[in-house]
């Protein structure tokens, strides 16, 4: 709105200026002489073809009237001309003036007007001032020159942007933003329960799983302006033009509430205050406690909400983490395989993909990846279709776009040596054979020898589903499959390369997790030493502080290389023993350069895969398992084994959805219904409440002009302030049990439903509450959990309505 008044007034200056140049243009005396040298005016005057002249003194102006027109630049019949002389040469001027033989000549001096002499003096001066004015008022209320106004760009409900449909993969994070909508459309239904809306909410996660796109699908949904902007966009090098911004961002929201704020990158302004190199910044600390102040602070925030994402939740300050500022929370991590199924659906929209191509099987090998990534992978494919003409997406365009997502583009131009070649297919072979050989790994789904990015070849494993735990022989399982490459190179050519450097040092990293984090090592314990710190600039030290004793660091040295050497020895025993495959599968990839699943399956049909006994010496010595003891079994291998169908899982998104769905049509119920007759919202479709006809009339009133008296239906027996019920209600089936709700199989009558508290012309309230599943619920009640009553119960013999159950309560 500012940006549009200065355009205004500036577009109006100009039009002045402009008219003002026009009118003295267009007024001027000399408007029809032609400007000539001095040169030719004295040749004029010479020639004694002049018949009027006159000397402008002030101006040192000379113009000519001719007798005979010249010709001048081109333009014939000039008769009237100007020149300009100078002020010493003037009395010269006079004397050629007055003995050019003209019929007349004058001479013009200017005379200076006193109020044209105080507005050129004046008007300079209220120039200068005003600008002045201009820019202390935009430095107090944006900063000079707009330094300290907001950058927030404001989305509107028109600009095209996306919605809740564009998001999969974070179902979660979408049902708990989803209320956010549902309050700025319907806050009277939080507002009845005393709920307020989380005044922030933070998105944090991996780069890339969404956390943006869940911004702009909300500002798609809300309905309400949307303000987005960068965290970097409030830090500048002038101190107090960050606090600036965020109070005038605040501003702009507060004038178009109810609105939501997103904050993008929000650590780069939200750092824990006394972080950094020499204490801190001091300009990023005061917009950050200029934000707190905004957010929660003594004045009124009004109906402003503000999002904000972030991949570093761990450098925030604490002060901006509480309640009452981001009051939730929510991660967005990666998907798991559903959600890459779903991703995969959205990015596939649009694309033409060939019948061999398989979403299903590309998100099972895609565990791991964000939703950035499956986005790519498929973007990709595409890319390399259009490369050679195609006009369909095949299965091994998708293959060759994840290998490119997860190493790079092929360098087909690199040019390597046989025996190199020969080196980096055994280097391989032993990675895939050593993970063949062992159950307690995944089977590699690809090996290959083609050169990618910064590597000479891969082989990848693939999991069959999304694991959140391992244990220590599957961690020790890594640890032989990294070895592979090392023990293949030194039983083949006798000569390590630097090949294994990669697989080392991620070896390393497993193998000192178990020992320092995991305590899976007898020796050193189950003490968890180091401590990660992440950022080595946030004030807190580096990677790692060191929080143990020489000696045991010595210990954890120890036991790591132990774990490292055990690894490469078990590799080296398995290539050993099954020297014969290591050479075909070597032989295999030195032909076809990749091979995958099914050839591996066919090379290695006759190797039994074996488990790992013990990792460390009497591992299980003093805490070995119970051998005559089993587990217990869980519900769906229950359901399995008895041959029925496995129990749903309760979530509360769906029951969310199904709830959502439910006060969906009940708003569409109230638009369609006639005018003056209200549907309540909250209540369960199908359920009628109790009609109010007002108070009753009295016991023996009749008819007027009826005569006899009559029982009045309509009239109650006891006090007026009580209600009677209308007999027609008996036709609607309320107190009739055989007349049921067939929807929730909950009985029409609503009066085992009421508030306490309420008028005698209230309606009963219904209640409606959120319920755990009952494998949730305690089978016991303890005497202190007993609710004491106060203002505001229900009543106690009060039911909850079986129609509003969650719909993960519902089990076969």
């Amino acid at each position: 709105m500012k940006n549009k008044k200065f355009l205004q007034y500036g577009g109006i200056a100009a039009v002045v200026l402009i008219t003002l140049f026009l009118f003295s243009l267009f007024t001027s005396d000399t408007r029809n002489f032609q400007d000539v040298d001095t040169s030719v005016a004295m040749e004029q005057l010479d020639a004694n073809n002049v018949s009027e002249a006159q000397i402008d003194d002030r101006e040192q102006r000379l113009r000519l009237t001719l007798r005979e027109p010249i010709d001048v630049e081109e333009r014939e019949g000039v008769e009237e001309i100007i020149t300009q002389f100078p002020a010493r040469t003037a009395p010269l001027i006079f004397d050629k003036v007055e003995a050019s033989d003209a019929e007349s000549y004058t001479t013009n001096v200017t005379q200076d007007n006193f109020l044209v002499s105080m507005l050129s003096f004046i008007l300079p001066m209220v120039i200068v001032f005003g600008l002045l004015m201009f820019f202390l008022s935009r430095a107090q209320g944006g900063g000079m020159f707009g330094m300290g106004s907001s950058k927030a760009k404001q989305l509107t409900k028109d600009t095209p942007t996306n919605t809740f449909a564009d998001v999969a993969g974070a179902d979660e994070a979408v049902d708990e933003l989803h209320e956010i909508k549902d309050f700025l459309e319907d806050p009277t239904r939080y507002q009845d329960l005393g709920a307020k809306i989380p005044r922030g909410v933070l998105l944090y996660g991996p780069p890339g799983t969404g956390k943006t796109l869940l911004a702009r699908a909300v500002a798609g949904e809300a309905g309400v302006p949307f303000y987005s902007i960068s965290g970097s966009d409030f830090v500048e090098m002038f101190v107090g033009v960050g606090a600036s911004r965020v109070r005038d961002l605040f501003k702009q929201a507060k004038e178009n509430s109810p609105c939501i704020i997103f904050i993008d990158e929000i650590d780069a302004v939200g750092r824990a205050r006394g972080s950094g190199m020499g204490g801190g910044h001091d300009e990023r600390e005061q917009t950050l406690n200029q934000l707190l102040v905004e957010m929660d602070g003594f004045g009124d925030r009004g109906s402003v909400i503000l999002m904000a994402a972030t991949n570093r939740p761990d450098v925030l300050d604490p002060a901006l983490l509480r309640p009452g500022r981001f009051d939730r929370q929510i991660p967005v991590t990666a998907p798991d395989l559903r959600g890459r199924e779903q991703i995969l659906e959205i990015h596939a929209k649009g694309k033409p993909f060939a019948p061999d191509a398989n979403l299903k099987a590309l998100a099972k090998r895609t565990a791991g990846m964000s939703g950035a990534d499956l986005g790519n992978v498929l973007n990709e494919a595409a890319l390399l279709t259009a490369r050679i003409g195609g006009n369909a997406i095949t299965a091994d365009a998708l293959e060759e776009a994840t290998d490119r997502v997860i190493g790079g583009p092929r360098r087909s131009s690199k040019i390597i040596s046989e025996q190199e070649k020969k080196v980096t297919a055994y280097h391989e072979g032993g990675h895939t054979l050593s993970a063949w050989a062992l159950s307690d790994i995944e089977r590699v789904y690809k090996v290959t020898i083609l050169a990618r990015g910064r590597t000479g070849g891969h082989a990848m494993t693939v999991q069959e589903d999304d694991k959140g735990m391992y244990n220590r022989n599957e961690l020790f399982a890594r640890l032989v499959f990294a070895m592979g490459g090392r023990a293949a190179e030194e039983l083949v050519f006798g000569a390590p390369t630097t090949g294994a450097s990669a697989d080392i040092e991620q070896a390393t990293k497993i193998a000192r997790a178990m020992v320092t984090e995991y305590g899976m090592s007898p020796a050193v314990g189950m003490v968890k030493y180091g401590e990660e710190q992440g950022d080595p600039f946030s004030g807190r030290g580096g990677g790692g502080t060191l929080t143990h004793s020489q000696e045991v660091a010595a210990l954890i040295d120890t036991e790591v290389t132990y774990l490292l050497d055990k690894a490469h020895e078990a590799s080296y025993q398995i290539l050993r023993e099954y020297r014969d495959h290591l050479d075909r599968l070597a032989e295999k990839l030195l032909e076809k350069e990749t091979l995958r699943r099914p050839d591996l399956e066919v090379l290695f049909s006759d190797i039994e895969p074996r488990s790992i006994d013990e990792v460390f010496p009497d591992e299980n010595a003093r805490f070995p398992r119970q051998e005559d003891r089993e587990p217990v079994k869980t519900p769906v291998e229950v359901a399995i084994e008895r041959g029925e169908e496995p129990p749903k899982r309760f979530s509360i998104v769906e029951a969310s959805k199904a709830a959502r769905e439910r006060r969906r049509k009940e708003l569409e119920e109230q638009k369609g219904a006639p005018q003056g007759v209200s549907v309540p919202v909250g209540l369960s479709t199908g359920k009628a409440p109790t009609p109010d006809y007002g108070t009753p009339p009295p016991a023996d009133w009749t008819i007027p002009g009826s005569g006899a008296k009559r029982p009045n239906p309509y009239a109650g027996t006891s006090a007026p302030s009580q209600k009677a019920e209308h007999p027609g209600m008996k036709a609607y089936g309320f107190g009739d049990k055989e007349l049921m709700d067939q929807s929730t199989g909950g009985e029409h009558a609503p009066g085992n439903v009421s508030r306490k508290g309420t008028g005698p012309g209230d309606a009963p309230t219904q209640i409606i509450g959120f319920r755990l599943p009952d494998h949730e619920r305690p089978d016991h009640d303890r005497p202190e959990d007993k609710v004491e009553e106060r203002p505001g119960m229900m009543d106690e013999a009060t039911e909850v309505d079986p129609g509003t159950e969650n719909e993960g309560d519902k089990r076969g």
